[in-house]
């Protein structure tokens, strides 16, 4: 069952603005993830609607699809799988961009000119390079990025596995960003925020969090920092490394208990979490460059500088429900980084030692004190 947008434009009399196209995609990306979830586990939806060439694909997939070329074979060995399931993480990809092109084919009046809808072709810096041309010639575009691991989310049913980040850019609008879980779908904009579930449909939400007590053990760090985890426990008792940061960052923080968490990327097409989360109530704090980040107005700023190309889209990326947390994390990080990857001195015992006339092994202080120096 389809349930509409919280909003009052049909898209016909009055066309539908940036915030209401980002939801549309948004819909249509998780009723696509929830069909191939459907599939893989219990075949075609006899219920969903397929579009006639759809329904055109669908029976020639019947077919022997090994028969068409003698070169080919069906999959067989570990080689043969690997790229088989490649092959369908890559097709999933491609579907999800194929129903949001559809879903915003009918409100195109929006946009006043085709809008382009990026995400099936190219790599992403391609992408990011379509995404800036178009913006800076003031012409629409949606971008839809999956970071993670779609193959992972297909073989484990893990739900932070994988996740879509949705940026949409319309002249004369902000920035907005939907970021899309195989079960929920959060949107966030200038004037309030949204979460989509497919059994409740779109609900507003207060953009404060959910749950005001914070859970203190816990906390969500990049799997990318899993060789830290004896460290931190001293800190937090129970550091969790998710696959997809997106992912867990929206089910254990927005959605959650989880005080704060670290997304790790380098690209702003993977990042619509950031507006996201600041419309639900968090804030965001870069850990390399010490911005803060509080207002969604602000978020959507920093994202449309970055797309632009002004300014380069931090790591380190914090999201917390509060400046202690976030500064918390930052602090305990930065000192079991240090530590971690000083050398201690019993690593090459003879580096205060060096051959010096006849003595074989004759002590250096020098080399001693140098030691103890990068030990402090």
């Amino acid at each position: 069952m389809d349930h509409p947008l919280p909003f009052s434009l049909d898209g016909q009399d009055q066309a539908f603005s940036a915030h209401v196209v980002t939801g549309q995609a948004a819909h249509a990306a998780l009723r696509a993830l929830d069909h191939v979830s459907r599939e893989v586990t219990t075949g075609q939806d006899m219920n969903q609607k397929l579009e006639p060439d759809q329904a055109l694909a669908k029976v020639l997939a019947l077919q022997d699809e090994w028969s068409s070329s003698p070169l080919r074979r069906p999959p067989a060995g570990v080689p043969a799988q690997e790229e088989s399931w490649d092959h369908k993480a890559t097709a999933v990809i491609g579907r999800i961009v194929t129903d949001v092109q559809a879903a915003l084919g009918d409100v195109s009046s929006v946009f006043a000119q085709p809008g382009a809808v990026l995400g099936a072709d190219g790599s992403l810096t391609e992408r990011m390079e379509a995404f800036r041309a178009r913006v800076q010639a003031k012409q629409p575009v949606v971008s839809v990025s999956a970071s993670g691991c779609m193959r992972r989310w297909l073989a484990t049913r893990d739900v932070t596995a994988t996740s879509l980040s949705i940026i949409t850019y319309i002249p004369e609008h902000p920035l907005y960003a939907a970021a899309v879980t195989p079960t929920t779908a959060l949107m966030s904009d200038c004037s309030g925020s949204w979460r989509l579930t497919l059994a409740d449909g779109w609900q507003a939400m207060a953009g404060e969090p959910l749950i005001p007590d914070p859970a203190p053990d816990y906390v969500l760090l990049p799997r990318s920092l899993e060789h830290l985890a004896p460290r931190i426990r001293r800190q937090y008792k129970e550091p969790l490394f998710p696959y997809d940061s997106s992912a867990a960052i929206v089910q254990a923080v927005l959605s959650g208990a989880v005080p704060v968490g670290v997304h790790f990327t380098e690209h702003v097409l993977d990042s619509a979490i950031l507006p996201v989360a600041i419309g639900h109530g968090m804030i965001g704090y870069f850990r390399d460059s010490g911005t803060l980040i509080e207002k969604p107005w602000d978020a959507s700023r920093y994202m449309y500088n970055a797309v632009q190309g002004k300014i380069t889209f931090g790591e380190g990326l914090v999201i917390a429900r509060d400046l202690w947390a976030a500064r918390r994390i930052t602090s305990v990080l930065a000192k079991e980084t240090q530590l971690h990857e000083q050398t201690h001195p019993l690593d090459d015992p003879l580096a205060a030692f060096t051959l010096e006339d006849d003595d074989l092994f004759s002590f250096h202080p020098d080399a001693a004190i140098d030691q103890g120096d990068h030990d402090d």
